[in-house]
């Protein structure tokens, strides 16, 4: 046989070839909100280890750092929310670190207060980026909802408790807000004057910039407990832009998400939920570990169709896997496996299109954090500071890797939260700091990922108007100095048909002149009062 002479040249290609691709920094998605770009607990990330220890195998670095919840990722830095200092420095924390390196970016120290939360359980709720803008969005135990810019700016900020009766609990859950558009949403129990004197778990849009008050939505009725963390998901559903959340009463809410518009609803458990949904299409999968509607029994997994209108508790139901009690780990979905980790530290696999069970597999013995799939991996964490590596199977699962993280004085560490998976690193943040695992040999490069959350639908040509919305919804003023107002119009599927719409403003209960433009101006001499602000459009009113 003829030896071939481009053999060593090929094999020198070949050489330089793989070692510019060894050379290709890692690039990846943000995980700028607790459950991952698109809402499921999935990262596209490749090249994860599949194994790390505390002694420092595939530690890139550690800070110090109390944390409860689940960081996130974007911008080049990873982002969490926790407790610092003793005694009568005792405060929560917002901190910002370099993705790459650990170096402090930036942090952010505030007093708790009007809250019977123990100190333990400070910083329970997720943060959210919005990689659009570089903003932070966080919500403190005692109802301190603040929005930074990139450098740890206050942008703008609300004392929920003060402004609007929101209900702190003495557990310590703790609701996360959402970035959807130009809006902040938050969901917490509340009760205050007019139409919201009733307790109720109620949702709340802001302005994501101004944090001006754009909707208030109370779909469902009293809730039980007064203090839930379900933590809404957007998804577009026949054309509808939804949030979708489990409530304080125990339904699931599916809400025009611009307008806060009641669509369907449908009757999960007989206790407010914790655990936040999964969207594919129109299927959206719910757990709960509390006592069941109809029997006598606890813990339910659901599939149901998200196309419903109304209530569709008896109508839309696809599957149900019943006596899973999956009360605080939200379920994770891909590949057509839906995996929930249930009170108990079990994880199951479930056939997403049937509900029917194909593996268990045990991480411990409390289960809270939510799991997250990557690179073919699953990453869970357990209360008791135990973090597992799991290879999934068809009909079983295999341990990767499981580290025991302890506390100083030997006792395991909490972990509550969630792993986040960006920049080809997996973050992590526990009672005994943050950490971030991966490959020390790669080299590192954070780039702005794409948008992964749902494009805007554009309302199409000649849609009629059923909604006026007034903004902001609610504001306090000074007697005598001017409120301006501003309506934007939406048709039926919750879009936008129209900004800065005119029509005949008006007052009721109220003292004072509006123009035309909807300025108002509060009689001086009338000192305090409240009322409402009218608006009307043709056949529309709104107030």
């Amino acid at each position: 046989m003829r030896a071939n002479p481009d053999r060593k040249g090929i094999l020198l290609v070949a050489t330089i070839l793989m070692g510019l691709l060894a050379a290709t920094p890692t690039v990846g998605s943000d995980w700028a909100r607790w459950r991952g770009p698109e809402q499921t607990g999935v990262s596209d990330e490749k090249g994860l280890v599949s194994k790390w220890s505390l002694d420092g195998e595939n530690l890139v670095w550690r800070n110090d750092f109390v944390g409860r919840s689940t960081p996130v990722v974007f911008d080049g830095r990873v982002c969490a929310i926790g407790r610092t200092g003793s005694g009568i420095t005792r405060q929560e924390v917002v901190a910002c670190w370099d993705a790459g390196t650990g170096r402090v970016v930036w942090e952010h120290r505030f007093n708790v207060s009007l809250t019977a939360v123990p100190f333990t359980r400070v910083g329970w709720a997720n943060i959210e980026g919005d990689p659009e803008t570089g903003n932070l969005y966080a919500h403190g135990v005692g109802g301190q909802l603040f929005c930074f810019d990139r450098d740890g700016k206050v942008l703008w900020s609300h004392s929920l408790t003060e402004e609007f009766g929101r209900v702190s609990g003495y557990g310590g859950r703790t609701h996360s807000p959402i970035v959807d558009e130009d809006r902040v949403i938050l969901g917490f129990s509340n009760f205050g004057w007019g139409d919201q004197s009733a307790p109720r778990h109620r949702y709340f849009a802001f302005n994501q910039h101004t944090g001006e008050l754009v909707w208030v939505s109370a779909p469902g009725g009293r809730p039980d407990p007064i203090t839930t963390q379900a933590t809404p998901v957007v998804a577009v559903i026949d054309g509808q832009r939804l949030l979708i959340a489990g409530n304080g009463d125990g339904w699931l809410y599916a809400l025009k998400a611009r307008t806060g518009e009641k669509v369907w609803w449908f009757q999960l458990s007989k206790q407010g939920m914790n655990t936040s949904v999964v969207v594919d299409g129109h299927k959206v999968y719910a757990a709960s570990g509390d006592e069941n509607i109809d029997e006598a029994t606890k813990g339910r997994v659901v599939c149901i169709d998200g196309r419903g209108k109304g209530d569709i508790t008896k109508t839309n139901e696809m599957w149900r896997a019943d006596e899973l009690e999956a009360g605080f780990a939200s379920p994770l979905l891909h590949g057509g496996t839906l995996y929930v980790v249930d009170d108990s530290a079990n994880m199951f696999a479930l056939d997403a299109a049937t509900g029917k069970q194909r593996w268990t597999f045990n991480i411990g013995t409390v289960g809270k954090g939510s799991p997250v799939w990557a690179d073919g991996k699953l990453f869970a964490a357990e209360v008791n500071g135990q973090f597992h590596i799991i290879k999934p199977e068809e009909t079983g699962a295999v341990s990767l890797d499981v580290e025991k993280i302890t506390m100083p004085d030997g006792r395991h560490a909490e972990i509550y939260g969630s792993p986040a998976v960006a920049y080809g690193r997996v973050y992590l943040a526990t009672e005994a700091g943050v950490f971030c695992i991966g490959d020390k040999s790669a080299p590192f490069k954070a780039e702005k990922s794409r948008s992964s959350r749902p494009a805007p639908e554009p309302a199409p040509a000649g849609a009629k108007p059923t909604l006026l919305q007034i903004t902001p919804y609610e504001v306090t003023g000074i007697p005598g100095k001017p409120l301006v107002f501003a309506a934007s119009q939406y048709d039926a599927a919750g879009r936008l048909v129209g900004g800065n719409v005119s029509g005949s403003w008006g007052v009721e209960g109220l003292a004072g002149t509006i123009d035309a433009t909807g300025r108002f101006t509060p009689d001086a001499a009338k000192g305090a009062q409240s009322g409402l602000i009218t608006l009307t459009v043709g056949e529309l009113k709104t107030t």
